[in-house]
């Protein structure tokens, strides 16, 4: 049980080490570098990954599955679909907001085909799957590509364009008034 611990301590320094040295210098970072910002030893990131790319691509999907897919199929389960569409649309823009830096980051890469994942595939995949799984619950047909669309625009609009104080500074009356007109504008055309 000890060497589990240890082990979870020292991936969890190593994924801050990558997203670290990725929000610094993208994909152009060196092993060298995120073991020095993890304080590890570079050849236990050799041992666990093999590769560069592949200790990237382990860390971005960990973070994606961990931050966004479980929270979008957990707010799915909300009955009331303005309710669910403002929770995942003011959760969502505080994640992004929060993590700026490195979403930006990780499009730019992805759009270079620096990156072996397609990041705005998973995330707009991540949004269907919770968008079906929330109509289905309601037995309701809803067109899920083109709302799930919808709910990406509006999500990439506040990492391209954000506002003069960022989302997650917001009170949470501000930032909840922001998501729920999104999920009424979202919801007049399901």
């Amino acid at each position: 049980m000890e060497v589990f611990n240890l082990k979870n301590k020292i991936e969890e320094k190593i994924f801050r080490g990558v997203v670290s040295m990725f929000i610094k210098k993208g994909l152009q970072a060196t092993t060298q570098e995120v073991a020095k910002e993890a304080d590890v030893a570079e050849v236990t990131l050799y041992r666990r990954y093999s590769t560069k790319e592949n200790l990237f691509t382990t860390v971005i999907q960990d973070i994606l599955e961990r931050k966004f897919h479980s929270q979008v199929l957990k707010l799915a389960e909300e009955e009331d679909t303005e309710m669910f569409l403002t929770k995942i649309i003011k959760n969502r823009l505080e994640l992004l907001s929060i993590n700026s830096d490195l979403i930006k980051m990780l499009l730019s890469e992805c759009l270079r085909g620096n990156l072996k994942i397609d990041l705005p595939d998973m995330i707009f995949t991540t949004l269907k799957k919770g968008l079906d799984h929330h109509f289905q619950l309601k037995n309701q047909t809803v067109d899920i590509d083109f709302c799930a669309r919808q709910l990406g625009g509006v999500f990439l609009s506040y990492v391209m364009l954000p506002n003069e104080q960022p989302i997650h500074q917001l009170s949470e009356k501000e930032k909840e008034n922001i998501a729920r007109r999104h999920a009424l504008s979202v919801m007049s055309v399901l």
